[in-house]
């Protein structure tokens, strides 16, 4: 049976679900730091620290659930393995505190825009690494799709962002780091399936981040402080829900129909960002915002035009 039009549904799911995310870790970062100075690097590792180890016990349950589980510590220890494990460093740790480091020194509108361009790292790196094809529409789709996500993003910001430099290359690192990740992970997903996959990227995500901020703000107020900041705590643990739903989808939808049509797919999450911000914050989008959208709408369906036969299970 041909499941095609299915991945592309659950990509574009995926690109939802990263939306939510988006909205939501932005919107906690904000009401954590409210009133501070966003120079250090400290309340960003705590905001996190907690996104990550809620996607990665939101998926340890979801996939203890389903059974997928059990052969988890074989595979740590495995080839692929290895490679999953290398996925979660540079997806997590780095490039999730990247971007964090991103929206607080450049502003949401930098990080979101340059961190849109991880497209292209992670369909450059598939090309080489992982021989995965691309024709002509696809490279254009891919290309309409990490060009409409820059523009989508580049409204004008009211005052000048304090580290905008800073901010920029955290930006980039991260788009770095999330495109080279999903190259690791369909590497590392020959014969490990999706689930089990990105449960073992969140959960080492989720502990390396959640021991560091231990080591290094032991005895700090940083985390004490949550308390008074309740609605920021769960804004955040939201925020990682969505992310490790969106993230389990983007896995499978990457292994099952290739990396270009994975993340063109993901894409979308600036359309589905654009609507939150219109409809929850009373943000209208520009107009430059409709065109950055309509040009990733354009490119995943160019993208989808060009299916692949690989096909994998959840």
């Amino acid at each position: 049976m041909n499941r095609y039009p299915l991945w592309l549904l659950l990509g574009v799911a995926s690109g939802f679900l990263w939306g939510c995310n988006n909205y939501l870790y932005a919107a906690g970062v904000y009401e954590a730091t409210e009133g501070l100075l966003p120079i250090g690097i400290l309340f960003p590792l705590v905001c996190t620290a907690i996104n990550d180890v809620s996607a990665a016990v939101f998926l340890l349950v979801l996939n203890g659930v389903r059974g997928v589980l059990r052969s988890c510590h074989t595979v740590i220890v495995s080839r692929s393995g290895a490679f999953l494990i290398a996925a979660a460093f540079l997806g997590g740790p780095l490039g999730q505190l990247s971007y964090c480091l991103g929206i607080l020194w450049a502003g949401p509108t930098y990080a979101l825009a340059l961190s849109a361009l991880y497209p292209v790292v992670g369909c450059v790196l598939a090309r080489i690494f992982l021989h995965q094809r691309m024709n002509t529409g696809m490279c254009i789709g891919i290309l309409l799709a990490v060009v409409g996500a820059v523009l989508a993003g580049l409204t004008e910001p009211e005052t000048v962002p304090p580290l905008l430099s800073g901010g920029i290359l955290c930006s980039l690192l991260a788009a770095l780091c999330w495109g080279s990740e999903i190259v690791l992970a369909v590497r590392g997903m020959d014969d490990i399936s999706p689930g089990l996959a990105i449960t073992l990227r969140e959960s080492i995500s989720g502990v390396v981040l959640l021991v560091v901020t231990f080591v290094f703000l032991s005895g700090s107020s940083v985390w004490l402080s949550f308390s008074d900041k309740m609605l920021a705590l769960g804004t955040l643990v939201f925020a990682g829900v969505a992310a490790g739903a969106s993230y389990f989808l983007w896995y499978a939808v990457n292994r099952a129909i290739g990396c270009a049509h994975g993340m063109a797919t993901n894409a979308s999450y600036i359309i589905w960002g654009a609507l939150l911000q219109w409809g929850l914050g009373n943000d209208p989008p520009s107009r430059l915002m409709v065109f950055g959208c309509a040009l990733v709408f354009a490119g995943v369906l160019l993208v989808s035009l060009y299916p692949q036969k690989e096909e994998t299970t959840l």
